[in-house]
């Protein structure tokens, strides 16, 4: 049996749907990288495919692909995650690629940014990453997350452009923070699922932190707080991003526009699902 062989046998187990995941598993099981699989004529041995069937068996029971490998992208770059932190989505990659448009356009030529509930790391790292010279505070209520964070500051090189703060919300912030308005960019991607909706989820997701799934009654709960204490952080001009659910664009404009922020937007995922908000502070 070939590695082609092999995964027609993971397709049979986890089915055509999932064909991907069952190719990632093989490429982490025998140690392959992606570009050397279908060009790979090694003769896989018994014990190989009884670890490959292990890990088939953990994603039958629903444990996602990237929990089993303990590795996924985002941004091109490569991250750790574990049961401690959400698995990175390509949808989020919007909140970058906003950030990435808007930063040079606004006359922020040192930006500093304030990541809130930062989980892996991906947004914080990606944007230390693709800007230069940014500054960047990432905080999280959980040590365990804060733990995944930092180690994939240091796999992707960027451990010296980022300060890791444990911290709910802002409460833990330093106080200097309020005395001088701080940042350029607020970004965040908050829980923002109704509590009563976690329970329906696919159980894939069932796996993920519940806190960082947890949104609260509405799902509104975090986006209030950040869009009030928002103001009183960012500099004139300054910008507000979040990603949002899809059903909650105009609640969230509304908390924005009450609270005085301008030229609020929305934007569209590949999927034309409304993914982004973001808007400028106006004092």
């Amino acid at each position: 049996m070939n590695p082609t062989e092999l995964l027609n046998y993971g397709k049979g187990q986890l089915g055509e749907r999932n064909l991907n995941d069952a190719r990632i598993l093989i490429e982490h099981c025998l140690k392959l990288k992606p570009s050397e699989f279908y060009f790979s004529k090694k003769s896989i041995k018994t014990r190989e495919k009884n670890s490959y069937q292990k890990l088939l068996d953990k994603r039958k029971n629903g444990l996602p692909t990237a929990y089993i490998t303990e590795e996924t992208e985002f941004m091109g770059l490569k991250f750790f995650v574990n049961k401690n932190v959400l698995i990175p989505r390509q949808e989020t990659e919007i909140l970058i690629e906003e950030v990435l448009k808007l930063l040079p356009t606004s006359h922020f030529p040192l930006p500093t940014i304030l990541d809130i509930g930062t989980g892996s790391g991906n947004i914080a790292i990606s944007l230390a990453k693709y800007i230069s010279d940014a500054k960047i505070i990432a905080t999280d209520i959980s040590k365990e997350a804060l733990g995944v964070a930092k180690k994939n500051a240091k796999l992707n090189d960027v451990s010296d452009k980022i300060t890791f703060l444990q911290s709910n919300l802002f409460n833990l912030l330093p106080s200097t923070f309020y005395l001088l308005p701080s940042f350029d960019l607020i970004i965040s991607n908050p829980p923002y699922i109704k509590n009563s909706e976690i329970k329906k989820l696919q159980k894939e997701i069932q796996h993920e932190p519940k806190i960082a799934l947890d949104g609260g009654k509405d799902g509104l709960n975090f986006y209030k707080k950040i869009v009030l204490m928002s103001r009183k952080l960012l500099k004139k001009n300054g910008f507000l991003m979040f990603e949002i659910g899809y059903h909650h664009s105009q609640k969230i404009k509304k908390m924005m526009a009450a609270a005085k922020f301008r030229n609020i937007k929305i934007v569209n995922d590949y999927s034309q699902q409304e993914r982004v908000i973001y808007g400028q502070n106006s004092n």
